[in-house]
């Protein structure tokens, strides 16, 4: 069980890690101040509302005089997002790369991280409403009454204990080019903090020039593979797994070819079905369903999204540095809502968090940092 008091005690702490590195350029004679938008930022992350409605929400609870019936812009939004259109995006990485720096230093300090990982990398859409001619917004497939969205490329840890996102990269396009970038940037800022084991990939990124890129980086990986007839002519009647040598190539320009081993194993619930993938790793017939099963694993990152979500501001901002900051901002809330878990847990995750997301915001909103 966990007293109140240590809950509080590193909730808190957690936020040091965070609050104190962000800055917005104001300048000393604006009329509102960084811890002002700070506790506006808390609350629009923590609520998942606009930053029109955490603006009032701020200024009721400080007993200041807010119109809440009014439909023009409060104030203290306008001014904070008119700060965030200004910030370079270089400006906003740098700080929240310092951020997770300083989660790092934490963690090595205290011993909390194993010695290799596990890590995958996938896609994170935010449905965009407005012009499909929007910068850095991409088309994709139409969902929640739309088909356009700006694109994350997340690199998470998949293990339970360490579920930590580490690295997100804006996409600005969703061809081949544009996916074997964002892994070899991923997995290179990865390596700046962890050993890494192995490599999942969803079928998103199953395209030869990113298998050639991982091959390039030498990591051992598995994706999850689109079979082709080649691949399903592979197979026999009743067949629980098949293991097999593979050329995966494209014949168009820029022509690419790799060698890889496509394996595929029984649906665990759909009969007659299977699951394919495509790996550097030695699989055999009788281990194959162990490294399908280990690839299972990769869905944490699908948990981490959600939880990310938990901590996302709603905007219909189509200024992408707002965008940027506020996805930036929830992955850091995510992280250090993991690490406080990690350190009231001993070093571990218990299945369930002993600290909810809910409680973490209650104990995390900034008061007297800076």
């Amino acid at each position: 069980m966990v007293s109140t008091a240590e809950a509080k005690q590193v909730c808190r702490a957690a936020s040091t890690l965070l609050y104190p590195a962000l800055d917005f350029g104001i300048k000393p004679c604006g009329t509102y101040t960084r811890e002002d938008f700070l506790e506006v930022l808390s609350r629009i992350a923590f609520d998942h509302e606009f930053a029109n409605t955490g603006g009032k929400t701020v200024q009721l609870a400080r007993s200041e005089p807010v119109d809440v019936t009014s439909t023009a812009r409060n104030l203290l939004a306008k001014s904070l997002l008119y700060h965030l259109r200004n910030l370079d995006t270089a400006v906003i990485d740098t700080q929240f790369d310092g951020v997770r720096d300083r989660l790092f230093q934490v963690l090595r300090a205290r011993r909390l991280l194993p010695p290799r990982v596990d890590v995958a990398i996938d896609l994170h859409e935010w449905r965009f409403y407005g012009s499909a001619d929007t910068d850095h917004v991409l088309i994709t497939y139409p969902d929640l009454g739309t088909n356009r969205a700006y694109c994350f490329a997340t690199l998470c840890i998949v293990a339970p204990n360490v579920r930590f996102t580490l690295a997100a990269i804006p996409m600005d396009a969703n061809g081949f080019r544009a996916k074997q970038e964002a892994v070899r940037s991923l997995i290179l800022t990865a390596r700046r903090y962890v050993p890494i084991r192995h490599v999942y990939l969803d079928r998103g990124f199953y395209q030869v020039h990113v298998v050639q890129e991982l091959e390039h980086l030498g990591v051992n990986y598995m994706v999850r593979a689109r079979p082709s007839k080649g691949m399903k002519d592979r197979l026999s009647a009743g067949a629980e797994t098949i293991v097999d040598s593979y050329r995966m190539q494209r014949n168009r320009p820029p022509t690419a070819a790799a060698e890889v081993t496509v394996f595929a194993v029984a649906h665990r619930t759909s009969e007659d079905e299977y699951v394919w993938f495509v790996t550097n790793l030695d699989v055999e017939p009788e281990t194959a369903r162990a490294y399908a099963a280990a690839f299972r694993r990769r869905w944490g990152i699908e948990t981490s999204y959600r939880k990310i979500g938990d901590f996302l501001p709603r905007t219909s901002s189509p200024t992408f540095s707002v965008r940027l900051f506020y996805f930036l901002f929830a992955v850091a809330l995510y992280n250090l809502w993991v690490l406080a878990n990690v350190l009231v847990s001993g070093g571990s995750i218990p299945s369930k968090p002993q600290i909810s997301t809910r409680i973490f915001r209650t104990l995390l909103i900034p008061h007297g940092y800076g």
